[in-house]
């Protein structure tokens, strides 16, 4: 197994040793596991866990041959509390321009989460508040344990949600963005799953650990170059009008597809009646 972890390279990179503790990634073969570490606090969204996540994001996307899926998980029974309260109490003097630079800083780790360029599967063991639901929002697929929880809780705080609302509201849409930012009313995964946040649940941790065998088995079959290029497609398709831009930009890119590598060991295998090369 390769660990994401302390090396000479970290120093370099000028990561910092609580990130690496806040938040852990393992490498093994072709699918990789990062962990929120911190349950002592929630796994709350502290500076150092948004380090954490992105430098391992940046990380496996350096080295993404091979790989096929990331799967995102939390320690201890909460996925994540949301914002951190001991940064947010150091923040209380923060000038406009520092709150905004902080913000951006955020949404750059979702959106570096969001447009990973292999599928990435949350894994939630339990509830998630504020900028937990943010964080799942950033996944392309997400399935939590029965127990699980979630709140938008920003406004019972006098803010808003707005950092992780292109997320969330891209994630469950508009009408649903409107109950949960004004409420604040607590949802459970029944609901969760009737809003596109999540794609399944799961009965327990085990069935957890289950599903992403399952998932793993899924992902092993697909070409880890077509796997990019349809998120990318996802991510461009969506939300828009079905024109003739929209049917040409489609058409350009299943020739893309039909070119590479990956596309034509496809179509020869498919023909040769044999398992294709990336097959695991």
């Amino acid at each position: 197994m390769l660990r994401c972890s302390r090396s000479s390279s970290v120093v370099v990179r000028g990561v910092s040793t609580e990130a690496l503790e806040d938040v852990l990634c393992e490498r093994d073969g072709e699918f990789a596991s990062i962990v929120i570490n911190r349950p002592k606090v929630h796994n709350a969204l502290s500076p150092s866990v948004m380090e954490g996540l992105n430098y391992h994001f940046d990380e496996l996307e350096r080295e993404k041959d091979g790989l096929r899926a990331v799967f995102v998980r939390a320690t201890g029974k909460t996925f994540c509390a949301g914002g951190d309260l001991k940064h947010m109490r150091s923040t209380g003097n923060f000038s406009y321009d520092q709150n905004k630079a902080e913000a951006m800083n955020l949404s750059g780790v979702f959106a570096r989460i969001r447009n990973f360029p292999r599928p990435v599967v949350g894994l939630v063991n339990g509830p998630a508040y504020g900028g937990g639901v943010g964080v799942i929002s950033c996944f392309d697929m997400a399935f939590a344990t029965r127990g699980a929880k979630f709140k938008l809780s920003e406004v019972t705080l006098g803010v808003t949600p707005a950092t992780i609302s292109p997320f969330v509201i891209s994630k469950i849409g508009e009408n649903a963005a409107s109950r949960y930012f004004l409420s604040a009313e607590i949802f459970d995964v029944e609901e969760a799953l009737r809003l596109g946040l999540l794609n399944g649940i799961e009965e327990d941790g085990d069935a957890l650990d289950s599903r992403e065998r399952d998932l793993k088995i899924a992902f092993g079959k697909c070409s880890p170059q077509a796997l990019e290029a349809c998120k990318s497609l996802i991510r461009n398709v969506a939300n828009r009008p079905i024109d003739d831009k929209l049917r040409e930009f489609t058409a350009e890119r299943l020739a893309d597809a039909r070119e590479s590598t990956d596309g034509k060991e496809g179509m020869s295998s498919f023909l040769e009646k044999r398992k294709p090369a990336w097959f695991i």
